[in-house]
């Protein structure tokens, strides 16, 4: 489908109760589709991304880079829903430009700078078992939404009040319909050499032999099945109408109600349990 088609496709629907842009700014350091953050009505800071963000990346040959903006709102709410860590996030619009951006809240009490390996894997491998359960439960969350980019560099990390450090999931991009999920996915894994796959190859040599890690990630998968396909359209109504075409959110909730969920909740369950 062309992008002129694409377009001409997109129901007008308004959002409820976005917030507005008071100040923008370039985002510093360099990420796949992150361009700006914006200082939103409400006072605070969020990172920004529009439907043009995916085609003027350096990624090319991506299935609907237009579904960004989409992509962030539906897993950043499921995940939400299922109590994946993940920042709170908004509809922003934008007077000057005429559209609606995805933000993703700044959290001040956090830092978006990388930890380093070996910082990391000490924190992995400390008494606490947090940070080992919240990895665990967001690669199970990334496999069934195909985000093939999870990395160090899209957590929000903390420390909690014992010290112990925890993290938050951001940066959906290169998830869901922007990669041509569900349909041309189906059951199948993220195949290997994605930063995912890469960087989750690390984490479970660190963390196999706790066993609490897969209850982790069990429990998210169960909250997902437990998830209506009605949940999955309020999603949808609560995002403009600009950011998804209506095939893409037709062939999702078509494939929410059919034996393909369960299908790929139990493939990422049984790699969970190897």
């Amino acid at each position: 489908m062309s992008d002129k088609s694409e377009i001409s496709d997109m129901t007008v629907q308004e959002p409820l109760l976005a917030l507005e842009v008071e100040d923008i700014r370039p985002v510093l350091g360099n990420t796949a589709h992150l361009k700006n953050t914006v200082i939103a009505s409400d006072g605070l800071e969020y990172a920004v991304k529009s439907v043009t963000d995916g085609e003027t990346s350096e990624l090319k040959g991506l299935p609907n880079p237009r579904q960004i903006p989409a992509s962030e709102w539906l897993c950043t709410r499921l995940g939400e829903m299922c109590g994946l860590p993940t920042p709170i996030c908004r509809v922003i619009y934008d007077a000057t430009s005429n559209q609606h951006f995805f933000g993703s809240r700044y959290d001040l009490a956090a830092s978006s700078k990388p930890q380093d390996e070996i910082n990391f894997a000490a924190s992995l491998m400390g008494p606490s078992p947090i940070l080992r359960k919240q990895v665990w439960a967001i690669y199970a969350f990334d496999q069934f939404v195909f985000n093939i980019d999870r990395h160090l560099g899209n957590y929000l990390y903390t420390k909690n009040r014992d010290g112990d450090v925890t993290v938050q999931a951001f940066d959906f991009s290169l998830a869901a319909m922007v990669m041509g999920w569900p349909n041309k996915v189906g059951d199948n894994l993220i195949p290997a050499g994605f930063n995912t796959t890469n960087y989750w190859n690390s984490v479970k040599s660190l963390t196999y032999n706790d066993k609490t890690c897969r209850d982790s990630a069990i429990k998210i998968l169960d909250n997902i099945s437990k998830v209506n396909v009605d949940d999955i359209n309020r999603i949808f109504t609560e995002m403009p109408g600009s950011w998804i075409n209506p095939l893409h959110r037709e062939a999702l909730t078509s494939w929410w109600v059919s034996s393909g969920k369960n299908e790929r909740i139990n493939s990422v369950k049984s790699e969970v349990l190897k």
